[in-house]
């Protein structure tokens, strides 16, 4: 079973941390784990020439081939973005947008499991549109989306890391409720595999 992260943040901070304890949790579910951090890849902005319609592959020529390969060899995928205006980064719409040649080749990630992470300053800061947004991608590709699905009285049903304190500002890292969240999704994502298994 493989679990890949994939961090659409263009700096490893709060948003990377959240991913890392989701992606160690799925480790500590005997999965083989890998994070992706987009920022590293050279990833050319989508043309919308529509070559991927008809050939079932990208005309450009960058990394998105070797990306592609660790997204198709992953039984789940979890994507952590921070809030950028209320949705995704420009450098994870973008991987979005290019990975339509997967959708054209007969839906390549159908069934992969999907779950997501978001982070965003202020509590209410665009961090739940950003999920759905991932949400919406995932649905477009036939994956399957998963939760955290914690203590059903008590915590929120998306992994949410957000800085606003009610005395001013903290760290992503030191959202607790965050932080058990994203493991539970991280724990889940592997245990679900196993059971669909």
């Amino acid at each position: 079973m493989k679990i890949l992260g994939i961090s659409g943040s263009s700096a490893k901070r709060g948003t990377h941390y959240l991913l890392e304890q989701a992606v160690k949790a799925a480790n500590e579910q005997e999965a083989e784990t890998e994070i992706v951090h987009l920022a590293d890849y050279d990833l050319e902005v989508c043309q919308g020439c529509n070559y991927c319609f008809k050939n079932k592959e990208c005309v450009l020529e960058d990394d998105l081939e070797e990306l592609a390969q660790k997204v198709l060899e992953a039984d789940g995928i979890i994507i952590g973005s921070p809030s950028y205006f209320g949705t995704v980064t420009a450098i994870l719409k973008n991987f979005m947008d290019r990975s339509r040649f997967l959708k054209m080749a007969d839906h390549s990630l159908q069934d992969t499991l999907l779950g997501v992470i978001a982070t965003s300053g202020l509590n209410h800061g665009g961090a739940q549109s950003t999920i759905e947004t991932i949400h919406r991608f995932g649905l477009l590709h036939g994956m399957v989306i998963v939760g955290p699905a914690g203590q059903a009285q008590t915590e929120a049903n998306l992994v949410i890391g957000t800085a606003e304190k009610e005395d001013g500002w903290g760290r992503i890292k030191e959202d607790q409720k965050a932080i058990k969240l994203a493991q539970n999704l991280g724990e889940r994502i592997a245990s679900l595999k196993n059971k669909l298994n």
